[in-house]
């Protein structure tokens, strides 16, 4: 007994069934009570329509009772009416014995009486089989009744229908994360039916989607975020230290090759404060102060220390802002981002033709947008979805930060950003920014 309610349990818990047996009840008490309701008019008309009759039979038999009584006596009279078969009228006399001959008022019932209103005080009862007039009345209904389990057939099959639109997305969803509870693997494989409908589960199919195709980058986020904090602490002041014993080594070398070796060391203990120090700006998160800054001064200047450092022989960078652009953030963070971002279309630049570099700003509405543009090698929609994921990178000498810290300070300033990319052609970041033109 306990399994069959527990397996009735689970059936009715289910979310198929809790949308549809409400709407099949809902549906059962509006189509019974509308019969119940047409069932019980029939009735009352049919009975008021044989009441009618009724008293017409009374009204005639009176009238006959009256014309006869100067005429016959009661007894002849009496014997008259002993086979009187006009509808359904039995008469029966004062003393109360019964007039009219027959069995024929078995399993019938009084619905009328008239007495009284004749010389001889005799009793005329109207009575009708009640089952028979039941039956009789759901005869005449029957088109209601053929109407109200149609309509019940209707309702069920629109019931099932209808929860089985509703919550297939939803058990769509819920068989996922079970596969998801089960695999732990990798969350971008899944995908939701969901996604192609406009309504309210369509958006909620489409926000759960994005959530596992980022929770990769999440994963790897907090795991950047506990290995950044111990690298800084473990990494950062000693090499601190061993950096500026080589410097003094350096001072004290003669030969060339020495201090190449030098220059060589210093250069890569460099990079690697530079990997702490972005491991750093990935993993910690902090309100950053923001002040108005001029955009296309900030740019003019990038573009100037790019023109005449060591990297302007490898591409032509250009700047073209309009002037008088100006948004409200932190420069330090804006500065990094256009860095970040040169410095990936330097390491794209394809070697056998003339790298160029673009800096684009103009203002459109209440934004300011700053494109940076290059003609390197591109990206596929494969790579373009993913370049924004910690650590992915197809570059031999890249980390695969560079973007995502972009992406972090781009969202800390209340700006987006958007990657357009053609394979042999080049790549475009474009960057949107709450800002003014003076």
């Amino acid at each position: 007994m306990n399994k069959w309610l527990k397996r009735l349990s689970n059936w009715f818990f289910q979310i198929e069934n809790e949308v549809m047996i409400p709407f099949v009840l809902v549906g059962i008490l509006v189509i019974g009570s509308f019969s119940v309701i047409s069932y019980y008019n029939g009735y009352t008309m049919q009975k008021n329509s044989e009441m009618e009759l009724a008293d017409t039979l009374f009204e005639d038999v009176n009238r006959d009772l009256h014309f006869l009584e100067k005429r016959l006596p009661e007894e002849e009279i009496a014997e008259k009416y002993r086979n009187f078969e006009r509808g359904r009228i039995r008469i029966l006399d004062r003393d109360g014995e019964e007039i009219t001959a027959g069995t024929r008022w078995e399993n019938t019932s009084v619905l009328a009486v008239s007495k009284g209103d004749n010389p001889f005080g005799w009793r005329l009862e109207y009575r009708m089989n009640e089952r028979i007039f039941g039956e009789r009345i759901l005869e005449q209904q029957s088109y209601l009744v053929v109407g109200a389990i149609a309509s019940l057939i209707l309702i069920c099959q629109a019931s099932i229908f209808i929860s089985h639109s509703i919550t297939r997305p939803i058990r769509r969803m819920s068989h996922t994360c079970k596969e998801i509870e089960e695999n732990k693997g990798s969350y971008q494989k899944y995908r939701f039916e969901a996604v192609s409908r406009h309504d309210e589960i369509g958006q909620l199919a489409v926000t759960f989607e994005g959530l596992l195709k980022n929770m990769d980058n999440y994963t790897k986020m907090e795991y950047t975020s506990r290995m950044a904090a111990t690298l800084a602490h473990e990494i950062k002041n000693p090499i601190a230290g061993i950096r500026s014993g080589i410097q003094l080594l350096k001072g004290r070398t003669v030969k060339d090759g020495d201090k190449m070796l030098c220059d060589s060391m210093i250069h890569e203990i460099d990079r690697v404060t530079a990997l702490i120090m972005n491991l750093l700006t990935l993993s910690i998160r902090r309100e950053s102060p923001k002040t108005e800054i001029s955009v296309t001064g900030v740019l003019k200047e990038i573009g100037m220390i790019y023109a005449k450092g060591p990297d302007s022989r490898r591409a032509s960078l250009f700047v073209e802002a309009e002037e008088g652009l100006r948004a409200c953030l932190n420069e330090n963070e804006f500065r990094q981002i256009i860095h970040n971002l040169i410095s990936n279309s330097l390491r794209a630049l394809v070697p056998d033709r003339e790298g160029q570099i673009k800096l684009m700003a103009a203002a459109q509405e209440k934004e300011v947008i700053v494109t940076v543009q290059d003609n390197g090698k591109g990206m596929t929609e494969e790579e373009v979805s993913k370049a924004l994921e910690p650590f992915y990178t197809k570059s031999i000498n890249g980390t695969g930060l560079g973007l995502s810290i972009v992406s972090r300070l781009v969202e800390s300033n209340g700006g987006t950003m958007e990657i357009v990319s053609k394979p042999g052609v080049g790549t475009d970041v474009v960057l949107k920014f709450p800002g003014k033109m003076v």
